[in-house]
Parts: C-alpha cells; sequence; structure tokens
C-alpha cells in the first residue's frame, strides 16, 4: 500500500524555543489531549530539551524532556508541545494528532528529497567537469600502465595480476643449486637442492588491473546519467506541483522510490570524481 503526501500540510521547523514562545497563543504547560488537540502547526528540533504538554491518564502532564517534537494547535486555539515519542505511543493509531503526524513526516520527508535533488542539479555542471578531468587523468594514468606492462614483460605482468587478484602480496625468490659428483661405485649423479628465500612483500598492485579501470569508467557514466535523470525530475517539480495544486492527494510510490534511487546513485557515485 502507497503512502500519500497531503499537499495542504505546510512544513514549518522550528530550531529555537523563543520561536515557539512568540507565537501568539502559545502557553507553557498547555495540556494536550486526543480530546482538545486540533492540529499541528509544526515540528521542533532544538539543541536543548523542552517538556512535554501531553496529558496522562492521571490528570498530569508527561514533562518528559525532548529534543524533536511537534508543535500542536489545541481546541481553544492555544498552542502547545508534544514530543515526538509520545506522539508516535501515546496517541492511539487511528487518533488524529497520529493521523497528522504522519502525514506531515511524510510531507517534509518529501519536501526534504526534492530540496536535496535541486541541490544535486545545480551541481551539475560542475560535477560533470570533474567527471571529465578524472576521464582525462585515468586515461593518461593507463597509458602509463600499460608502458609499464610492456617492459615488464608476460611473464612478471601474470604473476603481478595473480597477486593483485589474491591478495598474496609476499614476494619470494626460489634458488637452486645443482651439484655432480661420483659416488662410491663410481657412478655419476646429481644432488639438486632448492631454498625458497622471502624477500618482502609488494601491496597496491590492483591499479594494473584492468578491470579497475573498467569500474571506475562505468561508474563515471553513471555519474553522468544520474545527473540527466535528477535534472529531468527536477523539470517535472513545477509540472508536478500545478497537478497538485488542482488535487490534494497524490500517491508518493513513484516520487519516492524515483527520489530515493536516485540521490543513492548520485551521492555514492560523486565519491568516486
Amino acid at each position: 500500500m502507497h503512502e500519500t503526501l497531503d499537499r495542504t500540510v505546510e512544513i514549518r521547523t522550528f530550531n529555537t524555543i523563543s520561536e515557539i514562545e512568540a507565537l501568539p497563543g502559545f502557553k507553557k504547560e498547555n495540556p494536550v489531549s486526543p480530546k482538545n488537540y486540533k492540529h499541528l502547526l509544526g515540528d521542533y528540533f532544538l539543541s536543548d530539551e523542552v517538556k512535554c504538554c501531553l496529558l496522562k491518564d492521571n490528570d498530569k502532564l508527561c514533562n518528559e524532556g525532548h529534543k524533536w517534537g511537534f508543535v500542536a494547535v489545541l481546541a481553544d486555539n492555544s498552542i502547545t508541545l508534544v514530543g515526538n515519542d509520545c506522539a508516535q505511543t501515546k496517541f492511539n493509531g487511528e487518533s488524529r494528532l497520529s493521523a497528522d503526524r504522519t502525514k506531515y513526516l511524510n510531507q517534509k520527508k518529501h519536501e526534504e528529497g526534492l530540496e536535496r535533488l535541486r541541490a544535486l542539479v545545480e551541481q551539475k555542471d560542475s560535477a560533470l567537469k570533474e567527471v571529465l578531468q578524472v576521464r582525462t587523468d585515468l586515461a593518461m594514468v593507463q597509458r602509463r600502465v600499460h608502458a609499464m606492462r610492456e617492459k615488464l614483460g608476460p611473464q612478471t605482468m601474470r604473476h603481478l595480476e595473480s597477486i593483485a587478484r589474491t591478495g598474496a602480496y609476499v614476494l619470494s625468490v626460489t634458488g637452486v643449486t645443482i651439484k655432480e659428483y661420483t659416488d662410491k661405485k663410481g657412478k655419476k649423479k646429481t644432488d639438486r637442492r632448492t631454498q625458497r628465500m622471502t624477500l618482502g612483500t609488494i601491496a597496491n598492485t590492483s591499479f594494473l588491473l584492468d578491470e579497475k579501470y573498467r569500474d571506475v569508467l562505468h561508474n563515471l557514466s553513471d555519474v553522468k546519467k544520474a545527473y540527466d535523470e535528477a535534472e529531468k525530475i527536477e523539470q517535472n517539480v513545477t509540472t508536478l506541483n500545478s497537478m497538485l495544486s488542482q488535487k490534494r492527494w497524490i500517491s508518493l510510490s513513484w516520487p519516492k522510490q524515483a527520489l530515493f534511487n536516485l540521490l543513492n546513485k548520485s551521492e555514492s557515485l560523486r565519491a568516486v570524481i
């Protein structure tokens, strides 16, 4: 079942208690319950805890400290605070506050996703310039590596590639001594002895593997595709908002999944640059 987004919900986040206290109608220690709750005015993210004004079954205030919660308007149009934990657990799932909380968080998550998308699109030109520079630098590195491979020869390269793929970084040489001698019966024999000696270790040889460059080039191509996709979605936001102004509800199944995939891809692939 898809979540729905209520475009009539206004997102308003308060970051200081003074902003909330300045609201007309705000009262300290103002009890809120399912009976007198009217609607949400916004949410708060504060550096210091504020006391929750949920009215408990014993007719006492919750008074639990919260840094995140909601600014609620009551039936008498006064304003109070309710912590997120209490809004989530102390109100019945079918209550109005619980439903409003879900709508609010869905809307906020959606708008934050669109904002991140816009930020990515704004960085497109500079990011793609960086991608182009990385591709140029990568091509130069590849030419140097290929020249190195030719100088080292096929046998040495096979050994180095094996080291890179297996992680067996220890380098060793095996010395062989051959001594011919005549035994007591006058027969000629050969004494062959081997001795293995460790020279040291060699790590970070993965740069010699062609597949490493293919992976990077593939990721760089994905960066461009991700930005192209992001730009298309961002351009459609205006059209989408126009449609939403005529319809109160819209399914979040498309934008939620599309934004998740796109933002995931774009942010992770930019790490390649």
